[in-house]
Order: structure tokens, then sequence, then C-alpha cells
């Protein structure tokens, strides 16, 4: 070896070790030993954004609009970071619409499936690239499309140590349940480990029925949701956010094919425990605040839906409806109505939704 060759070599080592010292390596492992050399390295690099600390995704709290902006840039930046990633397992995370706008929506990165969406992907009611915007809500979620094009949701659920969502999507993904009729819950397309973080591909998937029998189904298996809210209650249909209260639906969305999930089981309960009766009586009265926003009707309309609701809330008392109790009265309601009560909306275009056969 000449000298200059040996001073290079001496360099490049001198480099690396410092380099090493000030951040020490630590091995990413990811599928093949090429791809998990590759992040080890993009890790270092980036100064590892994604660790086994469930901090990271933490939004800190929302009022303080300077702890909020840091943990947004944080969050943005793992979700950039671990983009390739996903690429390179068949799907494409939308990206920033303004690259130098930290709060500009999410557009689709590849274009969407010119072929016909079938179950279990989400039917699209949009037509142009400004309605498939999508906001940056929740720090665990982010859309995305596969390599056909089709919409699903990335998420993430779970570090090294299995949490309760990842448990209780594995029950409720198993062969005994999965193809239960009752189980609305996001059906599971692919799961996706990143050195230990597992993330779900899930479909994109509002409404009544389907949600009373989904918890009451969950409770059967012992399994209390936990954070039952409208924004963790889904359909599969991708429709343009309205811009404000008074703007018309859109005609198709409803009907017998339309399919109905819960999502987020973060604070699930999935075992015998003492916190499991109180988690139960929980997930009603959550049940009956999210669903009385599009379905609490006048009481000359459908008298009995709003004592039903009513019950349904009042956690404290010991006649409050389980589950299963609030489905049979709630079919009982739907069985009696007529076909106009079912349709009926009100001044601001909310649909009721009562259907009893396929629409709730």
């Amino acid at each position: 070896m000449n000298t200059r060759a040996a001073l290079s070599v001496s360099l490049i080592g001198a480099i690396l070790t410092s380099a090493y010292f000030h951040r020490p390596i630590r091995v990413v492992r990811v599928q093949g030993v090429c791809s998990s050399f590759f992040w080890t390295a993009r890790s270092w690099l980036w100064n590892y954004p994604v660790t086994e600390d469930y901090a990271i995704w933490d939004t800190g709290d929302p009022t303080d609009e300077q702890v909020f902006g840091s943990d947004r840039i944080r969050l943005l930046r793992i979700w950039r970071f671990l983009r390739p990633f996903f690429v390179s397992r068949g799907y494409h995370p939308y990206v920033l619409k303004d690259p130098t706008d930290l709060v500009s929506d999410l557009v689709p990165s590849t274009p969407p499936s010119t072929e016909k969406i079938t179950i279990p992907f989400a039917q699209r009611f949009y037509s142009t690239d400004d309605d498939a915007e999508a906001t940056f809500f929740s720090p665990f979620v982010w859309p995305a499309q596969d390599t056909l094009g089709r919409d699903v949701i990335l998420k993430y659920i779970s570090g090294p140590q299995p949490s309760k969502e990842l448990r209780a999507f594995h029950l409720l993904q198993s062969d005994a349940l999965r193809d239960d009729p009752r189980n609305h819950t996001i059906p599971v397309l692919d799961y996706v480990n990143f050195n230990g973080q597992v993330f779900v591909v899930g479909e994109l998937v509002r409404y009544g029925r389907a949600f009373v029998e989904a918890v009451a189904f969950l409770h059967e298996h012992i399994i209390s949701h936990g954070d039952i809210l409208p924004q963790n209650m889904m359909t599969d249909a991708l429709i343009p956010q309205a811009k404000k209260l008074t703007e018309p639906r859109i005609a198709g969305v409803r009907g017998p094919k339309r399919r109905y999930a819960l999502i987020d089981f973060e604070t699930a309960i999935v075992d015998y425990s003492p916190e499991l009766l109180a988690g139960f009586k929980k997930d009603v009265r959550d049940l009956a605040s999210a669903l009385e926003f599009n379905l609490r009707c006048d009481e000359d309309v459908i008298p009995d839906i709003v004592p039903l609701f009513d019950s349904m809330k009042d956690s404290a008392s010991p006649t409050q409806p389980s589950a299963a109790a609030a489905l049979s009265h709630y079919e009982e309601i739907c069985s009696s109505l007529s076909t106009e009560d079912l349709e009926l909306e009100d001044e601001y275009h909310y649909n009721w939704l009562l259907a009893y056969d396929g629409d709730t």
C-alpha cells in the first residue's frame, strides 16, 4: 500500500472512530443483510429518529404552541425518515402538499388506482386530487397507497414488547373471529416490522347498528375498546371533507354494502382484570355519546331512541344496559321504522342512518 492510500485509510478510520464515539452505532434489524446495513447507516445519519421509547410518538400539550409545533416537526421527520422503508414494502405514504408548510395537508404521492376498487379496499367518492387531501391528525397514523394505487393507512401500534392494541388485533384477526359477521373492527391487511417497531396496514374504513353490534362482539370476547369516539368509527368510503356544515352530502354513499369498523385499540383491555367491568360500562356510555350526534332524532319521529341513548350514557346506574342489551333494544326500535323514517334527514343534512338491514 502506498503512502497516499495508507493515509486515506488512516483518515477514514479516524473519522469513523470519532463518529462512533460522538454517536455510537446501533444496529437496525430489518429483513435482509443489505437492508439492515442501509437502515443502520440511515438511522445513524438521521440521529436515530425511531427508537423503542414510546414517547417519540407523543404530541405533548396541544395548547402549548411552541411544544406542540416542535413535536409536530419531530413526528413529521419520523414519517419522512420511514418513507423509503414503507415504499420497499409496497406502500407509498402520502406527502406534504407544500413541503415548506408544516401544517400543510397530505396528498397522494402516486396516481390512484384505475381499476375497480373491491373489498377490502375503500370505495372512492372523490374525483380530483384536491379532494384526496388528508390531514395529519394522529401521530400514529399516516395515509398511503399500495403499489396498485389503492388507499390504505399505516399505523404504529407496538414496540418490541407487544402492546394491548397488538394483542387485540391478533385476537380479532384470528381464524376464530376474523370472519365473524359481527366483527366490525378494521381488517388488517399486513403487519410491517421495523427493528421491532410494529405497524399495521389497514383499509380506510361512519354507521349505528354496526357499531352497537361491534361493541357487543368485543365484550363477548372479553375486550373493552376504551376509546370509542367518532374519529375511531369509520366506513369504507373515501369522501371529500365538507367545507361547511350545511354542504349537501354525496349521493350513493349509503347502502347495504357499506361496511363500518372500529379502529384504535391503544387503550383496550384484552383480558380479565379489575378494570374490565368499568371498561365495558365506559364503552357503552361512549358509544351512545358518539352515535347520538347523528342518530338522535326528534322524539315524535323515533320516540325510543332518546331514552335508549340516555340509559346507555348513565354509566353510574346499575340499570345501564350492557352492549348486548343495547343491541337488542336498538334492533327492536329499527324493526318498527318505516322506509320514510329510515331516510330521515335533518335541516343540516345529517343522515340519521337508522337502517335496520345493512346500513347501520
